[in-house]
This record gives structure tokens, sequence and C-alpha cells, in this order.
């Protein structure tokens, strides 16, 4: 049955009383929750009844060796290798975050990782009753911008592993051709980015940071050998930058309101510039985010500057056309 903080704090008080021989009874429980709630100014002030009910909890849910010294008048332990393990205890806005947050990893984690984030949630839930799940049907609060890529849950749980741990994981990597090569990684980090999972990572074989689809690992393997985590790649992870393709500078853009609203939802770049005329100034973009917008539009944004890029554009979509 899931347990309230007052509840909580008088079992923690009964089992330090009785782990130092105090035998407290319930009169004398009383008046010392009666103390604490004007000293400590917790919610824990209660009557006899209410202690009688905690003896049993403590002695049928946490397996306390409890019994009764008719001669002392109290409770006490009948041996003292009895621990009490305390559940923890959120509040609401904590036991909030952590619903919310298990039905994102639902959506964005494959298996098994999602999985034991919902297990330790589910274990919360037990020892917590927030006022919130009264009403809220969590059913209802959707992820859709979720896990599309099919992802090997092993390979995934050991890039995570060393990630977690700071281990070097030996893959083998497909490139976009398919061409399958021996690597050996330091996973730096880990990011889900336009619904698919990646690692930017320290690779042995070519010396330097890469990105890697971890779609496109085939095998991995965790090695002994640990690393440091690098403050310089982890801190190259930004929405500008992340997959490393070679950028256009300084990109002037034109776009209907249709278009402008999209791109302040969801900016081609962090620093970019929208004026009142639809002008659109970009400090860098490249082309297989910029081109792929564009067209997406519908003739809703049209390249400015530079115009060699605006001519590239162009040559691409005559040549859509032509093999139409």
């Amino acid at each position: 049955m899931p347990m309230q903080k007052s509840q909580l704090h008088r079992l923690m008080r009964i089992a330090a009383l009785l782990k130092e021989n105090r035998y407290p009874n319930s009169e004398t429980l009383v008046k010392e929750f009666r103390r604490i709630a004007v000293e400590e100014e917790l919610e824990i002030d209660c009557g006899k009844k209410t202690i009688l009910r905690d003896m049993k909890v403590l002695e049928h849910e946490f397996n306390c060796p409890l019994a009764f010294d008719r001669a002392r008048n109290g409770y006490y332990l009948k041996h003292h290798g009895w621990d009490f393990i305390a559940p923890a205890l959120l509040d609401e806005n904590e036991m909030l975050a952590a619903v919310i947050g298990a039905r994102i990893a639902e959506e964005i984690f494959p298996s098994p990782l999602k999985n034991k984030i919902r297990n330790a949630v589910d274990y919360l839930l037990q020892n917590n009753n927030p006022d919130f799940l009264d009403t809220a049907n969590m059913e209802s609060l959707s992820i859709l911008s979720g896990l599309y890529a099919n992802i090997d849950p092993e390979i995934f749980q050991t890039l995570f592993q060393g990630w977690q741990t700071n281990h070097c994981v030996k893959i083998a990597y497909a490139d976009w051709q398919g061409e399958v090569t021996e690597r050996i990684i330091e996973p730096h980090t880990l990011v889900f980015f336009n619904n698919s999972w990646y690692t930017k990572a320290f690779c042995h074989l070519k010396n330097q940071p890469r990105t890697f689809a971890l779609r496109r690992i085939k095998k991995a393997e965790l090695l002994k050998s640990d690393f440091e985590p690098n403050k310089e790649i982890i801190s190259s992870v930004n929405p500008d930058d992340f997959l490393g393709f070679e950028k256009i500078k300084n990109v002037k853009l034109h776009a209907a309101s249709y278009a402008l609203d999209r791109l302040k939802s969801s900016p081609l770049h962090t620093h970019q510039i929208i004026h009142d005329d639809g002008t659109v100034e970009i400090p860098a973009v490249a082309k297989e985010v910029l081109f792929p917008f564009i067209l997406s539009q519908e003739g809703n944004v049209r390249i400015l500057e530079p115009a060699d890029l605006k001519t590239e554009l162009k040559s691409k979509l005559q040549k859509m056309l032509a093999d139409c």
C-alpha cells in the first residue's frame, strides 16, 4: 500500500528507538511525536491507534522482529540483526517528474533500458500516492517524436554501458554505402537527435572525434580499457553542428508567413534572425539540412543569398523534373 511521508517519519523514529533499546510504547510515542511536531515542524502528530497500526506495519511489511515486554511496558527487538530499509518518498513535483520521465523513456529508449526505468518508477509508485494520479490519465500523455529506427537492444545496452562507465567499445560499423569496418571507440556522448540515437565518440581508427548512428552498428563489444571524458567532444554536441556536415555561411532566405512559423518552432540555426519583411538570416547551415527544408515548404521559401547556392538548388530541381 502506498505510504505517506508522515507515516514514514514515524516508522523511522520508532525503528531508531527500538535499536536504542528505549522500549517505546503507544503512550510514550504519542508524546514523542507531539514534541517532534512542535520542535521540528513535521506532520508526525498522531494518536494511540495510529501507533498500533504503525507497529503492525513494521512487523508485517518490514519483517521487524518485534516483541512486547510487559515488565518494561514497551516494545523491543528480539534480535538486532534487523535493519529498517526505508522506501524513498518523493513529493508531488518529484513524482510528476519521475512519471513523465518514464513515459518519455518508453518512447525513445529501446529495451531493456526503458523497462528498467519503468520498473524503477513503478517501485516508487508502490510507496507513494501522488494526488495528480487521481485525475491525470498518463496514457493520454503522448510523445509522437519517438524512436523510429530499430536498434538491437544488446548493442544499445553495450554502448550505454560504455558511455555510463567510461569504457571503450569495439564496434562493427556500416557506413551509408554499407561498407563495414571494425573500430574501437570511446563513447563520450549519447545523443537522441531527429528520432534516432547517436554517439559522438573518439574513433581510434581515424584518431579523431566521429559521430556514429547506433542503427548502423552491427556488433558491439564492451572492452576493459577505459577513457577520460573529453569536455570538448561533449560540449561540441549542439543542434547547429551535430552531424558534422559542411556548412554554407551567411545564408539569406525569404519566407512566407507559413514557413516563418515553422522556422520559429524549428530553427535552422540557433542564432538565425527573422525580420518583419520575412527575410531570414542564417549564420551557417548545411545543404543537407537546408534543401530538404525548402522543398518541404512547397514554394513558400526562396534563397536570396548566396547566388551560387540558389543556382545549385535550381539545378537540382531541374534534374528532378527531368527525371519525372
